[in-house]
């Protein structure tokens, strides 16, 4: 994968991540799927769509350049984001389990860029 590619990716990623991480704080302040107007008038809400909307942007980018066999598996580092990330926003709970397939996801996304 180029520089600029992996640069796209990871954006991707993050921006993914980011849109979770927004979702959840809508979610704890109240947002209920069951009621849509607690949804189109919560900002994080609105914000994680944004989030989302973007990512799908940078996505399509990465996949104009790289094949969807080598790119997939990068988006899996938001397995190892979202978790570290609602550890230290939500105090998440992760386990020795968790973090142990958080390393193997790392490692596989390694194994598969390389080619």
């Amino acid at each position: 994968m180029s520089p600029n590619s992996i640069a796209l990716a990871l954006a991707t990623v993050l921006l993914n991540a980011g849109a979770q991480l927004l979702l959840r704080g809508a979610a704890v302040r109240g947002a209920d799927p069951f009621r849509p107007a607690t949804l189109f008038t919560s900002p994080l809400f609105l914000l994680g769509l944004v989030g989302y909307g973007v990512s799908v942007l940078t996505w399509l980018a990465v996949l104009r350049k790289v094949p969807l066999s080598v790119a997939a598996p990068c988006v899996a580092l938001v397995y190892i984001v979202v978790p570290v990330a609602a550890r230290l926003v939500f105090a998440d709970v992760l386990n020795w389990r968790m973090l142990g397939g958080m390393a193997l996801v790392a490692l596989g996304v390694v194994v598969v860029a390389r080619q």
